[in-house]
């Protein structure tokens, strides 16, 4: 669990550099900020549409 945090964090401390130097007129920044954005709104909605599937095999995954 924590590394999930700790990458949470440096996701969206790596995030808002590139918005701040997109902010700042560096051009290389804009493109990487859509791409970011987009990127997770792809990964959000499939997630949404099809969440996790069942698990495969005998027993459907339920502890016996």
């Amino acid at each position: 669990m924590i590394f999930t945090r700790i990458a949470w964090v440096a996701g969206l401390a790596a995030f808002a550099g590139l918005c701040w130097l997109a902010v700042l007129g560096f051009p290389p920044a804009g493109p990487l900020v859509v791409t970011a954005v987009v990127l997770v709104a792809l990964i959000a909605g499939g997630s949404a549409l099809r969440g996790r599937s069942a698990p495969k095999g005998p027993g459907g995954g339920h502890p016996r």
